[in-house]
Order: structure tokens, then sequence, then C-alpha cells
């Protein structure tokens, strides 16, 4: 009963945490069991500069929610800040990578009382950055 309890309540997190509609998790998609895989497409904020490379200001939408990245590059080294709107504070990603126009990073978050790593992959083409988010680590049922 206990551990039911949990998988219940850890469940309603991920919908309320992540926008995980409930007929996903009816139906065994997005979320359940761990993962909460999302591909969104970001596009560029306008900047003074030039827009090339992916270093700077993205604006992807999940639904109603926005999620915004601050991209800043250092060789291969990528670094920056991650704000989505549903679940408020800016979080500060190091150690990602660049590699061509592929970009990765992650993150730990606490979720529920429990600890989750956010995983995104992204791929740039001119003024939009094709990502994918997984979520895992602390869910039960094998999070990544």
């Amino acid at each position: 009963m206990k551990n039911r309890m949990l998988l219940i309540s850890l469940l309603a997190v991920a919908v309320l945490a992540f926008g995980i509609p409930l007929q996903a998790l009816a139906q065994g998609g997005p979320g359940f069991g761990g993962s909460a895989n999302v591909e969104l497409t970001a596009k560029r904020v306008n900047s003074s500069g030039p827009s090339t490379g992916v270093a700077g200001k993205w604006l992807a939408k999940e639904g109603d929610n926005d999620v915004k990245l601050e991209i800043k590059v250092e060789g291969s080294k990528l670094s920056g800040t991650i704000e989505n709107t549903q679940f408020p504070g800016v979080i500060e990603f190091k150690d990602g990578k660049l590699e061509g126009n592929t970009i990765s990073f992650s993150y730990m978050r606490q979720v529920g009382g429990q600890d989750m790593k956010i995983s995104w992959t992204g791929t740039l083409s001119g003024d939009e950055l094709k990502l994918k988010r997984s979520v895992g680590g602390g869910m039960p049922g094998g999070g990544r």
C-alpha cells in the first residue's frame, strides 16, 4: 500500500511538474515508468548581434509554458541557464557539450523530495534548436 501511494504521488508530480497529460500516463506514454521525454523546437530570441551558432537566448513552447534557454559557448564547452515557467526558477547548467551543431547538457532538480536528472540534447538548424528532454532517476520503473 505504501509503495502504491508513493507511485501515485510521483505520477502526480510528473503531471504537475512536467506537464505530462494524464492521457499519456494512462496509455503508458511519456512519464510512465520514470521518463518524461519531450521534443521541442526553440526559436532564437532576437538579438542585436549576428545569429550564428548556438550561443544566445532561445525560447520554446511546451503547451502554455515557456522554456527559456540562455546558452554560452566556450570552445566545445556549453553552459548557461534554463527556466520553465511551469516549474519556476532559473537553473544553471555546466559541463554541457557542443559537437558540431549538436548540444547536450543535464542538471539535477528536486521534484517531490526526489532527485531527478534532467538531460537535454539538441540540434541547431539555422535559427531553430530541435531539443529533446529526458527525465530520470528517483522514479520507480527504471528511470534513466
